[in-house]
């Protein structure tokens, strides 16, 4: 490959994001064209939008509330999905949320008890499957688990096919009159991606394109999500593979150990954290950080038991800003959340999953805007930190750890509060683009 690849980016937009906030945009795009290290670049940008889900949602609930009437109904999913559709799902007689993480059980949600999937039956004979990425999976699941119980779907099996077909014939010809040295493939929900065999086949018509795509979440644990056997299809075709959040996995996967005994050339991903759009992210020290503390995000997963501590005890100094899965929330645009990030002292940012350790964006988006980062111990952090681009993070196990931490660091006079970051992203392109030669 030349030293200034020519540069395609097939930028794949999660729902919730338009293109100028999507991840493939701000974590990929922006840091590798700034860099000033590449050619020419062209942009498809391309996703299935909220717009589509409502559509689909709505005429969902109208026939199940058809077929159920006022009977009670139990909700499978205790996420955002849920909580972004509650407008819609709550036209049903909700009596509860399943969901099968064992950590928001006996909480609620929406003023629901949240209860195990294998007490579904103590509430109601009906349940709505309120997941998009992963309906089939949970179908399948319940009805194997519960033959009796009588699952309703939301979106269906075809809802993604011909969409998948309209993407791949725009993105071909745009490819391949643009004819790129390089393919830059940022992906969104595993279920809902291009096939391995699309980008074979862009290879075989441009047998000197290379193709570098992203892993942005992972799960071992559950063969039947769908993860693992959407990377051993990568592996078919990529060139190179940025793990963007997890590095320990990494050293299972380059020994082939289970369950990676079937990824073939392991070797070609690599532990890589994105680097978020420096022209938006960074730390300014004329700008007044007059956000004390902040919690930024959905309260999904086990993040809101963490917002809720610190409400109760810092009241008005707390802020929790953002996020999709709160009632009548929406996302904040990029470019006024990285604002707020630079006039925010302390974030604090935790795990979202018990199942799942990751370096989430939110950490090096944090210490870019100079913000001081109280991190939930996890050892992907840690290896992350090692790297050299960024330390003084502070971790917490406990909520004693967290408050001590947040007091300590409150107590500081104003210049101990702004963290330095060293701007790394030119050489974080160039380590890619000597990778993948």
């Amino acid at each position: 490959m030349q030293q200034q690849p020519k540069t395609f980016f097939a930028i794949h937009r999660f729902e919730s994001k338009c293109y100028d906030d999507s991840a493939g945009k701000l974590e990929v795009r922006e840091p590798m064209v700034q860099s000033g290290l590449l050619g020419e670049t062209q942009t498809y940008d391309f996703g299935w939008d909220e717009a589509d889900s409502i559509s689909l949602i709505e005429a969902s609930i109208k026939r199940a509330k058809e077929h159920i009437g006022s009977d009670p109904v139990v909700v499978y999913g205790g996420g955002a999905h849920t909580t972004q559709y509650w407008g819609q799902l709550s036209r049903l007689n909700i009596v509860a949320i399943a969901d099968k993480n064992s950590d928001l059980w006996g909480s609620k949600l929406k003023g629901l008890p949240v209860i195990a999937p294998q007490n579904i039956f103590k509430y109601a004979a009906h349940v709505v499957v309120s997941s998009r990425a992963y309906e089939a999976n949970i179908i399948s699941e319940l009805n194997g688990a519960y033959p009796s119980l009588q699952c309703h779907r939301l979106y269906g099996d075809c809802f993604m096919s011909l969409r998948l077909q309209d993407w791949a014939l725009e993105l071909r010809q745009q490819v391949l009159a643009f004819q790129p040295d390089l393919l830059v493939h940022t992906p969104t929900h595993v279920k809902e991606n291009l096939s391995a065999e699309f980008f074979l086949s862009l290879k075989q018509q441009l047998p000197k394109l290379k193709i570098l795509t992203v892993w942005w979440d992972y799960d071992e644990e559950n063969a039947d999500s769908g993860y693992l056997e959407y990377e051993r299809q990568v592996l078919r075709y990529a060139d190179l593979v940025i793990e963007n959040s997890n590095a320990t996995r990494l050293e299972r996967m380059h020994k082939q150990m289970p369950p990676y005994d079937q990824h073939i050339q392991p070797e070609r991903v690599i532990f890589h954290p994105t680097w978020f759009d420096p022209s938006l992210f960074y730390f300014d020290p004329t700008i007044e950080k007059d956000i004390e503390i902040a919690v930024f995000g959905s309260r999904v997963g086990e993040r809101g038991k963490w917002i809720d501590l610190l409400q109760q005890h810092y009241g008005h100094r707390f802020h929790h800003i953002g996020g999709v899965s709160g009632e009548s929330r929406k996302p904040v645009p990029t470019e006024e959340y990285a604002a707020l990030l630079r006039r925010t002292k302390i974030v604090v940012n935790t795990q979202t999953y018990s199942f799942r350790e990751q370096c989430k964006g939110k950490v090096r988006e944090a210490l870019q805007c100079g913000c001081q980062l109280v991190e939930q111990d996890n050892r992907e952090t840690r290896i992350f930190e090692k790297c050299g681009h960024y330390n003084g993070i502070h971790y917490f196990k406990t909520e004693l750890d967290l408050i001590k931490l947040i007091d300590n660091i409150s107590s500081r006079n104003g210049s101990d509060n702004r963290q330095n970051v060293s701007p790394c992203y030119v050489d974080w392109c160039a380590e890619l683009l000597e990778r993948i030669n």
